[in-house]
């Protein structure tokens, strides 16, 4: 479970940025680059989790609920942009550009220690 594997470098790495955001005195950013983390973590949790369904060996199952998970995904994706964009006056696209930045290293931290750990150790 790579996604779920990048919860452990994830969360400490957005708060330690949010932390320095807050820092600067910069609350709303502060807020906005961690939601932006949390949800790219979910999302990627939840697109494991799937494809792990959808791409069964020999016989792929695409589901009313693998198709429900996939719309779920794109309307918290859609939700976020709409409240950061009624919030554009607080927030500023770097934060949430940190955010998204922060979950794709996390995901890249996991999937290193995956590599290296191979797939018994997974």
């Amino acid at each position: 479970m790579l996604a779920r594997d990048a919860l452990r470098p994830g969360i400490p790495l957005t708060l330690a940025a949010a932390a320095v955001v807050g820092w600067l005195g910069k609350p709303w950013n502060a807020l906005a680059l961690t939601v932006a983390a949390a949800v790219g973590i979910i999302n990627a949790i939840w697109l494991e989790g799937l494809l792990g369904g959808v791409l069964q060996p020999g016989a792929p199952h695409l589901t009313r609920g693998a198709i429900g998970v996939l719309a779920a995904r794109w309307a918290l994706w859609g939700l976020l942009f709409v409240v950061w964009y009624l919030m554009r006056k607080r927030i500023e696209l770097w934060a949430v550009a940190v955010g998204v930045a922060c979950s794709l290293a996390a995901l890249g931290i996991a999937s290193a220690g995956s590599a290296t750990r191979g797939p018994q150790g997974g």
